[in-house]
């Protein structure tokens, strides 16, 4: 059964509190993309089109975010989050995506910190 809710933050403003409800994944280091770099992706969001096709331009990006997509699916925690350097584009993105398809809750914590 998935999670009820998945939550993306950003690590620069901290991590959430590990609990027995939760589980917490920083996707940066497979998703090592980082849209932030590129400066016409800077101030979008993992909402807007063009930073989604960005991070799935990431080398072996199918494979991991199968992985990823599975583990989130089966998993027993309340809440799964998933964290990236500021909140806003990876973590954002990967959250929708697996939202949507597993039928969960999403929210963004940190999406429109500076």
């Amino acid at each position: 059964m998935p999670p009820q809710m998945i939550v993306s933050f950003g690590m620069k403003y901290g991590g959430p509190n590990k609990q027995a409800d939760n589980e917490i994944i920083d996707v940066r280091r497979v998703f090592n993309r980082n849209p932030y770099r590129n400066k016409k992706l800077r101030e979008l969001r993992g909402t807007d089109e063009a930073v989604a096709r960005d991070v799935e331009k990431t080398p072996g990006f199918a494979e991991s975010y199968a992985y990823l997509r599975n583990t989130v699916a089966a998993s027993n925690v309340a809440i799964f989050y998933l964290g990236c350097t500021g909140g806003h584009h990876r973590s954002v993105y990967l959250a929708e995506r697996i939202g949507k398809e597993l039928g969960c809750k999403v929210q963004h914590r940190d999406i429109n910190k500076r």
